[in-house]
């Protein structure tokens, strides 16, 4: 690199007007390159730099000014990366700023001191803005750079005739239609006047493919890749790694007993012992993609300039290319964190488009495969590598002691290794502290919140983000889990295709998550013990109790869970089948919806049952698939039919000699504030009735809920009552 090119910039940037000298040499103090480093520069370049420098850049003179004109386009890209970067970082401190400003109106708070330092951040950025684009060379094309802050107030320079705003970048150059009415609408917003534009027409928008080249041929695809790292990402517990295909292996290795006392004295090959059994891994990686057509690009631009009004005197604004980008960028990488913990890959039917969640398998549907059996791409056969603890259902009452239990059998050499963690869904990190603090509270050695399993401190706990609707806990070393995909940015690297009023906007990559040791591969389940795997967990995942909904005008599918809710449908839909349904297991489908709902006839697939279903709203069927493919029925549940009946309104309704109640219809408003006659550690289910004063319960007081609950005809909630009296939430619907 071409250091000599960038000692004026530097200096510049330092507020110098020669360099320091160290031993009688030019040079930079450490002070110096502690405050280059605050202006975005790395660790490397500084050291490299400063080599360069206290050489007099001797050892870039014997190359005279051959590339020359080669290395400046890099210094523009260079310093152009370093502006975009702090003008995020400007964008984000006047955000925070905003804020703190509302909470001081709105909510009376005290955030003068924090108003203060935030202001002193934002002029700080301001000003390396400012030397930033003072720095950067001109491009002499159509990209060419203004310095947005005019008027030194850090405004769009809202008079240049090239530029929009003075902003760099093809993007927001004014031989665009839409960068024209952009400028024309600020203007307006200004108080100035401008001759009147022609309308948006479908030409006008032709350039967004040019567009979209220069949004990543310069530094400001940055800006939408940092934003986006700051959204919660699964990559902070179960890292990623780059560079992976389909199949590839991940290899690990078991090891017999090895040593032995001392025998000398015997034959050297007869007293040889040990062994080395090689296994591995096959990574799948899923392929995913993102199709999509904006269809009113006018609409699109309103509210694109709309936000550039919104944004008053800050000088950092969005194109219209990044505006169409960002947020569909943003949604896509929230809907990874969603699939990567609950995806079940469910191969696309052609011409259809497919769900989020069924686009590839997640953290949870891969712990299931590894437990429940799976067919070996390597040689067919069906195996399990997961020999799961029998722990029995979770609750807020028993949490800690399962959790001790299941960190018990776990071999000692792994569970005090120091590298072993426990993975636990968020919400059942609550009821951990809670049923510690119940237990342990009164103790003088008591440690709330402890992110560990108490009785073995070297066990941390790490809780799993987004997988409410999970009842799975798992132990293993951290660092065995983790994230895939093939090219790093593949799921933004944006195609873009402009028709007519319309845009299309694709992307395709590939992703998964997996562990590099999972357990040895059995095909008996009688044969496995806890010696031989990685990743230790307890029997089930999802509930019973929890339903996922079924597709619209579609019949249920089982693949996501074997409890689905049906919905409102466009016409009364008949089940014929329950797609992806396993033979030999109970499936349990509920009516979610009377409006437009379900029925199932005595027919085809369902001719076993015992007559046509013609559900109410919450009623139940639970049907098992043989393997000729058709139903047979379990048995049908009424949302009330067997249960008992509260007196109307009743606000201390007793849950004496029953578990199933249905609150009564009441004559006027009730909130039911407590229930006597209640066990500890009987989960009770309470239906409700009626929609016009229906009993209600306050997420409150002797209860502790998710949010209040209104028990309206349809609808229940299930709770337990703990030992210290209260009434915990298991589950609603």
């Amino acid at each position: 690199m071409k250091f000599k090119s960038f000692s004026a910039h530097i200096l510049a940037l330092l507020g110098l007007s020669e360099w320091s000298k160290v031993e009688d040499k030019n040079s930079i103090t450490v002070e110096e390159v502690a405050k280059l480093k605050n202006y975005g520069f790395t660790e490397k370049f500084l050291t490299d730099f400063k080599a360069s420098l206290e050489n007099d850049f001797q050892d870039e003179a014997e190359d005279g000014n051959q590339g020359e004109e080669t290395e400046e386009p890099k210094t523009t890209a260079f310093l152009r990366g370093l502006l975009g970067d702090t003008a995020a970082r400007l964008t984000q401190a006047q955000e925070q700023l905003e804020a703190l400003q509302t909470q001081q109106r709105d909510e009376n708070r005290n955030n003068t001191a924090l108003i203060a330092k935030k202001d002193a951040e934002i002029t700080k950025l301001s000003g390396i803005i400012a030397q930033l684009s003072a720095a950067a060379e001109d491009d002499p094309g159509k990209g060419k750079q203004h310095n947005a802050q005019a008027d030194g107030k850090g405004k769009f320079n809202l008079q240049d005739e090239k530029q929009l705003g003075g902003l760099q970048g093809e993007m927001f150059s004014l031989d665009r239609p839409y960068n024209l009415r952009a400028k024309a609408a600020l203007m307006e917003a200004a108080g100035f006047e401008m001759i009147a534009l022609p309308k948006a027409s479908s030409i006008d928008y032709s350039r967004l493919k040019e567009d979209l080249g220069a949004f990543y041929r310069i530094p400001w695809q940055q800006r939408l890749q940092s934003f986006l790292m700051e959204l919660p990402s699964i990559e902070s517990i179960f890292p990623l790694e780059s560079g992976y295909q389909d199949l590839a292996t991940l290899v690990n290795i078991w090891l017999g007993e090895f040593s032995q006392a001392g025998n000398e004295e015997s034959d050297f090959d007869k007293v040889t012992k040990g062994s080395y059994e090689f296994d591995d891994e096959t990574l799948r990686m899923f392929n995913v993609m993102f199709a999509h057509r904006f269809k009113n690009l006018k609409a699109l631009e309103k509210t694109w300039i709309g936000t550039l009004n919104k944004e008053g005197s800050n000088p950092i604004k969005w194109s219209f290319i990044e505006y169409i980008l960002a947020e569909t960028a943003k949604k896509l990488h929230n809907e990874r964190e969603q699939r990567r913990i609950n995806g079940i890959r469910k191969d696309p039917n052609l011409n259809e488009p497919g769900k989020a969640l069924a686009a590839a398998d997640g953290l949870y549907e891969f712990l299931n495969k590894k437990v429940n059996g799976h067919t070996d791409i390597n040689n067919g056969k069906f195996v399990y590598q997961i020999k799961p603890f029998e722990l029995g259902e979770l609750t807020e009452a028993n949490i800690g002691e399962k959790v001790y239990k299941g960190t018990s059998m776990i071999p000692a050499v792994l569970r005090d290794s120091g590298n072993l963690a426990l993975y636990m869904p968020s919400h059942f990190i609550v009821l951990y502290h809670k049923y510690n603090e119940l237990h342990y509270g009164q103790n003088q050695d008591y440690k709330a919140n402890i992110m560990y399993v108490k009785e073995y401190p070297a066990v941390k706990i790490i809780p799993v983000p987004n997988a409410d609707n999970h009842h799975r806990i798992f132990w293993t070393f951290e660092g065995n889990i983790k994230t895939y995909e093939d090219k790093p940015g593949e799921m933004t690297a944006f195609n873009l295709e402009q028709e007519d009023w319309s845009l299309k906007v694709w992307s395709n990559w590939r992703e998964s998550i997996w562990a590099i040791a999972v357990g040895f591969k059995y095909t008996k389940k009688e044969d496995m013990d806890y010696n031989r795997q990685m990743i230790f967990c307890n029997e089930y995942d999802r509930p019973a109790s929890y339903f996922v909904d079924a597709d619209k005008d579609k019949n249920p599918s089982a693949k996501l869970h074997t409890s689905i809710v049906t919905v409102a449908n466009t016409a009364e839909f008949a089940i014929t089948d329950i797609e992806d349904a396993p033979v030999g297991t109970v499936i349990s489908l509920k009516c979610g919806s009377v409006d437009k709902g379900v029925k199932i006839e005595k027919s085809g697939n369902f001719e076993l049952i015992s007559e046509a279903w013609q559900p109410g709203k919450g009623d139940v069927i639970k049907l098992m698939k043989r393997a000729d493919g058709k139903f047979i029925e379990i048995g049908r549940e009424n949302a009330s039919s067997d249960a008992l009946q509260f007196a109307p309104d009743e606000t201390t309704p007793s849950l004496l000699d029953g578990e199933v109640f249905v609150t009564g219809e009441n004559t006027k408003a009730t909130a039911i504030t407590n229930f006597t006659d209640a066990e500890a550690g009987v989960v009770y289910t309470i239906y409700g009735s009626g929609s016009e004063y229906a009993s209600t319960i306050a997420a409150g007081g002797n209860f502790v809920l998710t949010e209040a609950m209104t028990l309206s005809e349809g609808k229940f909630i299930k709770l337990a009552k703990a030992a210290d009296g209260k009434f915990y939430e298991v589950a609603r619907g």
